[in-house]
């Protein structure tokens, strides 16, 4: 049975019109004289192959009755079990097989790349013999031998080392090793000269180069001290721990700059610590001796005050209405409200104890408004775990009644709602109206402004556990680098 397809009828006519069929070809077992059904609407016309003309048209021996487009059939190419199913059968294999043959005597007799038709009708491009062999003529042996003409490769190529050498002995290798790749070089048959290829990603450039990596500097230990000026000009350096004079208040872990002309008076050091957003500074100050260190201040170790004023920056809060805005070394802090002008920071340890910023009894700076007078008063309570309650409450001022009244319009935070006894033609009567707040009573932080907050934070706050982990590794660096290079120092010597 075959039915791949559709069919396209005209009324009244014998000829059917295929749409993806192939009704020619030898597999598909379509034949003159067998029945077929074609099914127009819901009536199905019993009907029989005249002849086939090509893979998409046929004639029937019957014209059908209504024209139709895109209609279902079935050709019925045999009788199941009968003498003509299995003459088909043996029909098909043999023209299957015929086509193979001759499949077969074209890959072997003619040249190039040919056209091969399948039995199923496909077609496939075939390389013949001919032309297999003329591609595997002169490959190279994979067990190796010698290659006289140049080599291109457009991808990798994949050895255990690779050499180059030149008729008088110049040899140049990349060879692998367990600590790592490098390259080697020697001229002449002298002394080899090795080129360890780093851990990580860059681009090559020798030591020296424009005095970046310069041996002077290198890796700082106890031997680079910050109080006098024993590096050289200008090239980058790194340190550790046992550097000396590095800057108060750090962990000795770092990296800067060291640039100038001439080493005893000119040479100045750029330094960043802690792999922190901070940078210090030091100048020559006559002879071999160093300035003290300058640091620089940046958005990221100050911030600007609800008043306006730049301040140094360790743990900042700035406390809104409804929310909170932390900076690097705050981060992890939580807010909960507890009411109007009640604020709880939870994560901290207690207040920052520095002067300019009002003492172990200060570390608020509270908003000003109109004649930069303070909009609010400020208090706060330390609880057992570290935890700061704040609270703001309103505070008045002795102003003239524009003053009064643009004040109050420009902050609703003063204003309370309350019911007030009124005058009114039918007598006095109570209205809730919006009346100032006494001075001292609670009310929350006016939109648009804040109160910053200096604190203490936990050692296991997120900033500090972040600190300890970059020097943890920053050491974990120094120490491998320090294994590596005196490995790598006892192979060249072995070398």
């Amino acid at each position: 049975m075959y039915n791949i397809g559709t069919v396209t009828t005209t009324a009244n006519s014998t000829k059917l019109i295929g749409v993806g069929t192939k009704w020619k070809e030898n597999i598909n077992l379509v034949l003159p004289m067998q029945s077929m059904q074609v099914q127009i609407g819901n009536t199905v016309y019993n009907n029989s192959i005249h002849s086939i003309q090509s893979d998409t048209e046929l004639t029937l021996n019957f014209p059908l009755p209504t024209a139709q487009a895109g209609a279902k059939y079935v050709i019925f190419t045999t009788t199941m079990d009968s003498i003509s199913a299995a003459a088909n059968a043996i029909v098909a294999m043999n023209v299957s097989n015929v086509q193979f043959s001759d499949i077969q005597n074209r890959i072997m007799t003619e040249s190039g790349v040919i056209d091969v038709k399948l039995p199923d009708g496909t077609v496939r491009k075939t390389r013949t013999e001919a032309e297999r062999d003329k591609l595997l003529d002169g490959k190279f042996d994979k067990a190796g031998g010698d290659i006289t003409g140049r080599v291109d490769v457009s991808s990798a190529v994949t050895a255990s080392q690779v050499v180059a050498r030149t008729p008088n002995s110049s040899t140049l290798q990349l060879n692998p090793i367990d600590g790592g790749p490098r390259i080697e070089h020697r001229k002449n048959g002298g002394t080899w000269y090795i080129h360890a290829l780093p851990d990580a990603s860059g681009t090559f450039m020798q030591v020296g180069d424009y005095g970046v990596g310069s041996t002077v500097i290198g890796q700082a230990t106890k031997e680079l001290d910050f109080a006098v000026n024993k590096l050289r000009p200008f090239g980058f350096f790194y340190t550790n721990a046992d550097a000396a004079s590095y800057p108060s208040g750090t962990s000795g872990y770092g990296g800067g700059i060291c640039f100038g002309r001439d080493p005893s008076s000119s040479t100045k050091m750029l330094y960043s610590p802690d792999w922190m957003t901070r940078l210090f500074m030091k100048t020559p100050s006559g002879g071999t001796t160093m300035s003290q260190w300058i640091e620089f201040y940046t958005t990221a170790n100050t911030t600007k005050d609800s008043q306006g004023n730049l301040k140094v920056a360790s743990p900042v809060i700035k406390i809104f209405t409804n929310h909170i805005e932390l900076n690097e070394e705050s981060e992890g802090v939580e807010l909960e409200k507890l009411g109007t002008g009640r604020y709880k920071l939870k994560g901290v340890l207690g207040m920052n104890s520095d002067a300019s910023w009002g003492g172990i009894h200060g570390g608020m700076v509270i908003p000003n408004g109109i004649n930069n007078l303070p909009l609010v008063w400020g208090s706060f309570d330390v609880l057992p775990d570290g935890d700061i309650i704040i609270e703001t409450r309103y505070r008045k001022h002795e102003l003239n009644e524009r003053q009064e009244a643009e004040r109050l319009m420009t902050y609703p935070e003063f204003l309370k709602d309350e019911l007030v006894e009124v005058d009114t033609e039918e007598g006095k009567k109570e209205k809730l109206l919006k009346v100032e707040r006494e001075d001292y009573e609670y009310c929350d932080i006016p939109n648009g402004h804040w109160i910053d907050v200096r604190v203490n934070m936990p050692s296991n706050s997120i900033y500090n556990l972040k600190q300890a982990e970059a020097e943890r590794l920053a050491k974990e660096a120094a120490e491998k680098q320090a294994e590596e290079e005196g490995k790598r120092a006892a192979e060249e010597v072995e070398m």
